[in-house]
């Protein structure tokens, strides 16, 4: 039985969601496969969102960009970070090989901790990227302000050189690091059940607008109950411990929606708005979904600007300042979201399908 070697980047719950999208559809057309889960999104995670054989093992190769809350970012301290595992590259990649030489894959899957190639090349496997950015043109824009880390780039630049093939996501930044780029369609979780039995089964109410307040793991601290238009309930998913609802939110924990039998994008599709900060998964969700949503600048983080270029596109929307979000002033982008009409997805939103069809090949027979 074929093993793939997956190693997803710790930064968000964005890029291991998608990952899962593409082992849930590549489990369909190749139920022989094993995923070897290499990450440091917690194991309940993909325990909850993929239903193929898969092992599991905490792995950090990467750091993302070090963030206060969903809202701020720290450069200076991303690129410390990255530092200290650079420092660490060698150790890393023997530890990796060894501990993947039991299952000896056929192939490795990132999305998108630089790391990865280095270790496909040394295992002499092939090394399929995905992603719509990457951390050279992420810290490429830090490396301006902090320049002695002006070598980090270069460095993640050689090891994604190594890469077999990207798979090119749409909302994408600079990802010429990549020699070899296919482009494939938004990579997206589109609901499987209606609106009103996610209700019925959530025991939310019928006859009232859900407002879904999504800020990922991290979080940020809501205080103020927020004004809002008449009839309207917030919900949230309790994702973790350490960034808990606000006590205006009807907290909906995993473990709920696990026993009812309702993804989050059945969430996302049964809401009448998201409240968020741009991130890939929630954006793609929301365009895949036709929901509607309300966001707020997420600090800097040069994703951003493709992110909102399609949230303008694709989504009805609103914008709202940190200052109005934190203040609890939501009403006005509220009633704006809710006077536009909900549509369908206008775009492709079946690139899991594609990802899923081009590992099989690699893979082979």
């Amino acid at each position: 039985m074929p093993t793939i070697a997956c190693y997803i980047s710790g930064h968000g719950l964005g890029h291991a969601s998608r990952v899962a999208e593409v082992l849930d559809k590549l489990w369909r057309e190749r139920p022989d496969v094993t995923a070897a889960i290499r990450a440091l999104t917690a194991r309940w995670f993909f325990e909850f969102n993929l239903r193929g054989r898969f092992t599991y093992a905490q792995c950090r190769l990467d750091v993302g960009a070090v963030q206060q809350d969903s809202l701020t970012v720290d450069p200076e301290a991303s690129l410390r970070a990255y530092a200290e595992i650079a420092a660490r590259k060698e150790d890393l990649i023997a530890a990796e090989v060894q501990a993947l030489a039991p299952c000896r894959p056929s192939l490795v899957f990132a999305d998108i901790p630089p790391l990865a190639f280095d270790i496909a090349a040394r295992l002499s496997i092939p090394a399929v990227a995905m992603t719509n950015f990457s951390w050279d043109w992420i810290y490429a824009d830090y490396v301006r302000d902090f320049p002695a880390h002006a070598g980090l780039v270069d460095e993640i630049r050689s090891s994604y050189a190594q890469a077999t093939l990207l798979l090119r996501l749409p909302l994408y930044g600079d990802l010429s690091a990549f020699p070899h780029i296919r482009d494939i369609p938004l990579v997206a979780r589109t609901a499987t059940l209606g609106r009103a039995e996610v209700r019925r089964r959530l025991r939310l109410p019928q006859d009232e607008r859900l407002v879904l307040v999504s800020f990922g793991g991290i979080g940020v601290s809501l205080k103020p109950e927020p004004l809002a238009p008449h009839g309207v309930k917030f919900i949230a998913n309790q994702i973790t411990s350490a960034a808990p609802p606000p006590p205006w939110c009807r907290a909906i924990s995993t473990a709920e929606m696990a026993r009812a039998g309702v993804s989050y994008e059945d969430l996302v599709r049964t809401s009448d708005v998201v409240v968020t900060k741009p991130g890939y998964g929630i954006v793609a969700e929301c365009i895949a979904n036709g929901t509607p949503m309300v966001y707020t600048p997420r600090g800097r983080f040069a994703e951003y600007a493709c992110l909102t270029a399609g949230i303008e596109t694709h989504i009805p929307h609103a914008v709202i300042s940190n200052a109005d979000l934190y203040a609890g002033r939501w009403k006005e982008a509220l009633d704006v979201v809710f006077a536009q009409p909900r549509r369908d997805a206008q775009v492709d939103t079946n690139g899991a399908a594609v990802a899923a069809g081009l590992l099989a090949q690699f893979l082979g027979s």
